[in-house]
């Protein structure tokens, strides 16, 4: 289950059970419809996981581009999944959807 991934990531934070099940609802929607499928691959289920924590960690940030507080910059990109762009399209070239015998 993603979720349990998440929340082993997320070990020692104090984190909504509810809140993180919509992360991670929205993010393999959000994957599928990149993947062109309508359910979750096994193997992206760590690269969801991996953005669930990212968009969990930025929720407080949401909208920020960049910031600067005394020589420590932040900034976030607009895309979480941007980042796995490369697998996206490697799986998808490869032709990883259903296949017909």
């Amino acid at each position: 289950m993603i979720a349990d991934k998440v929340f082993a990531r997320l070990d020692g934070e104090d984190v909504s059970k509810k809140v993180i099940q919509e992360y991670v609802d929205v993010v393999e929607d959000r994957l599928c419809v990149r993947l062109g499928v309508d359910t979750l691959p096994l193997r992206f289920e760590s690269i969801c996981a991996d953005a669930v924590v990212k968009m969990h960690r930025r929720y407080y940030y949401e909208g920020i581009s960049s910031e600067n507080d005394g020589g420590i910059s932040t900034s976030f990109v607009d895309d979480i999944l941007a980042e796995y762009n490369n697998e996206i399209s490697a799986w998808k070239s490869k032709g990883n959807g259903v296949r017909f015998i």
